[in-house]
C-alpha cells in the first residue's frame, strides 16, 4: 500500500491511496480541494491518470477538501464515498449537482468498515467545525494506514485505534506561540486552536509520545499552516516526541503545500 499527498494545507488538500496489483489494483482520491489541473499534473508524475481512478473519498465539506471531489468522480466515472451530511452544505455537492454529473454517491457510516476495490476503509469521526468530519483507516496488502487531519483534539484516536498502524499521516497544523502572537483576529485564533479546530505541533507530539504505534514505519505531518507554523518546528516537536517514546529511528516527513510526498510500505 502507498499513500501519496499531492497537496496539504488550508489552501487545498488532495491525496492518493493505492493498493493491490494487476486487475486488483485500486487507486482512490482522498479529498480534492485544489484545481483539477494541479491535481491532474501531480498525479501524472506518478503515472496516475486522474480520470481513471477507482473512487473518491470525502473527509468533510470545507472547500479546501471538497471543492473538486464531484468533478474528479464525474470525470473518472467512479463512485464518491461520503457521509450524506457532508454533501448537503454547498451547491457544488448537492443532490441535484450529483444527478447532473451522474456521480454515484455511496454513503458511509461513521465507525463502519466498507470496501473500495481492494482497499478496506474505516471512517473515524473527528472533532472539527465541519460536521461531520472523518479521518480514515485503510487496510490493504497486509498493511494498515491512518490519515487524520482537521481534528481539534486527539480524543477520537485512542490507543486501541492507532496501535496497529504502520503508516500514519497526522495533522500538525500550528505552533502555539506563532498562533498566539500572529496576526489572526481573536475569533480565528480561538477557532484554529480550539477543540473543533486544528491539531497543534504540541498535540501531535503528545499523541506520538503517548500512543506511538509500536509497528509504525512511516510518518507524515500534514495540513501545516503557512502563517502559524514552520516545517522545522513541526519536525522538531514530532522528532523529540518519537525519541521520548523510544522511536528515535523513525524520521517524520512534512507533506508539502503542493508537491508529492510518497509513503509506501510493502508487507
Amino acid at each position: 500500500m502507498e499513500v501519496v499527498t499531492l497537496a496539504s494545507g488550508s489552501s487545498g488538500n488532495c491525496a492518493l491511496i493505492r493498493a493491490g496489483s494487476g486487475l486488483d489494483r485500486t487507486t482512490l482520491v482522498l479529498d480534492c480541494g485544489v484545481a483539477l489541473r494541479t491535481a491532474r499534473d501531480l498525479a501524472l508524475v506518478l503515472g496516475v491518470e486522474l480520470g481513471a481512478v477507482d473512487g473518491v473519498l470525502l473527509s468533510h465539506h470545507h472547500s479546501d477538501h471538497s471543492a473538486k471531489v464531484l468533478a474528479v468522480a464525474a470525470r473518472a466515472r467512479c463512485p464518491l464515498w461520503a457521509h450524506p451530511q457532508a454533501l448537503t452544505t454547498h451547491p457544488s455537492t448537492s443532490e441535484s449537482e450529483r444527478r447532473r454529473r451522474k456521480v454515484d454517491h455511496r454513503p458511509f457510516t461513521s465507525g463502519q468498515w466498507f470496501e473500495a476495490g481492494s482497499i478496506r476503509c474505516l471512517p473515524v469521526r473527528l472533532s472539527h467545525d465541519a460536521e461531520p468530519t472523518h479521518g480514515f483507516l485503510f487496510e490493504a496488502d497486509g498493511v494498515r494506514a491512518g490519515f487524520f487531519t482537521d481534528l481539534g483534539t486527539t480524543d477520537a484516536l485512542p490507543r486501541e485505534l492507532v496501535e496497529d498502524l504502520e503508516l500514519l499521516v497526522l495533522e500538525s497544523n500550528h505552533d502555539h506561540g506563532m498562533l498566539r502572537d500572529g496576526r489572526y483576529p481573536p475569533h480565528l485564533k480561538r477557532r484554529v486552536g480550539g477543540d473543533q479546530g486544528h491539531l497543534s505541533n504540541g498535540q501531535a507530539a503528545e499523541l506520538l509520545r503517548d500512543r506511538c504505534p509500536p509497528g509504525l514505519r512511516a510518518l507524515a505531518l500534514a495540513h501545516l499552516s503557512e502563517r502559524n507554523n514552520a516545517p522545522s518546528l513541526a519536525l522538531e516537536a514530532a522528532g523529540q516526541a518519537l525519541r521520548d517514546a523510544g522511536r528515535g529511528e523513525l524520521e517524520p516527513q512534512v507533506a508539502p503545500k503542493r508537491g508529492i510526498l510518497r509513503l509506501e510500505l510493502a508487507t
